[in-house]
């Protein structure tokens, strides 16, 4: 796919209904997959490369994850789970994703996933979308969150807003630390052309600040680093 701009403002998690409401006022709902949880098993080099991308703010940037999506408590009462394995690249703000469609068996996804020889498998396929990555690639972390997906009417940018983000898993042959983690944070991510906060969302811009998040490296902090040495 092409690149596009991809802006990131974390909010406090305490605030987030009340500007799911306001975007719930301001924009259209995602016509198709309005809201659901997402779950996302990373991968990483066992040095933990990518982590250290995300921590170092690297202008170039990169990361491998399977994610899978849920729309509600019956969605992987099925045999096998659609997921995608994602190769997601970032230059500064413009970013680029590509990912193979794959299905796995709900009784791995729902399990102990990161110790499943298939989820450990499936980095071999990254070639496929004409990568090569630092070294070998293992799963270190699941994190999990609910997403509301919308579409602003006027810039036509797309905008989720992530909640309750949790990491319940984590591999402790890398990741040194005890799950599970929640994060008091939540994120808005809008995805366009346009590299300001849209005027739909000017109520809400003294709640949200603009930030270099990831999830993943946030995660990985709250696991491995003592508190005062987190930043």
């Amino acid at each position: 796919m092409n690149g596009s701009i991809e802006q990131k403002y974390i909010f406090m998690e305490q605030h987030r209904e009340g500007i799911l409401e306001w975007l719930l006022h301001s924009l259209i709902p995602d016509s198709q997959f309005h809201f659901g949880s997402v779950s996302s098993i990373y991968y990483d080099t066992p040095s933990l490369d990518f982590y250290d991308e995300k921590r170092n703010s690297d202008y170039l940037k990169s990361k491998v994850r399977l994610r899978w999506y849920s729309d509600g408590p019956g969605s992987h009462s099925v045999s096998q789970v659609k997921c995608y394995l994602e190769l997601k690249t970032k230059t500064g703000i413009l970013r680029q994703k590509n990912r193979i469609e794959l299905f796995l068996p709900s009784k791995i996804l729902n399990g102990d996933p990161l110790s499943e020889e298939e989820i450990e498998k499936i980095p071999l396929r990254i070639h496929e979308l004409s990568y090569a990555p630092p070294g070998l690639l293992v799963p270190t972390i699941l994190i999990k969150y609910f997403r509301h997906r919308f579409v602003d009417p006027e810039t036509e940018s797309r905008i989720s807003l992530d909640g309750n983000i949790h990491c319940p898993q984590a591999n402790s042959q890398y990741i040194h630390g005890f799950p599970p983690v929640h994060l008091d944070v939540g994120v808005l991510e809008i995805k366009g052309t346009h590299r300001h906060l849209p005027r739909s969302l000017n109520g809400i811009s003294p709640y949200v600040t603009r930030d270099a998040f990831s999830k993943y490296a946030r995660c990985c902090e709250h696991l491995m680093q003592p508190l005062s040495r987190r930043i």
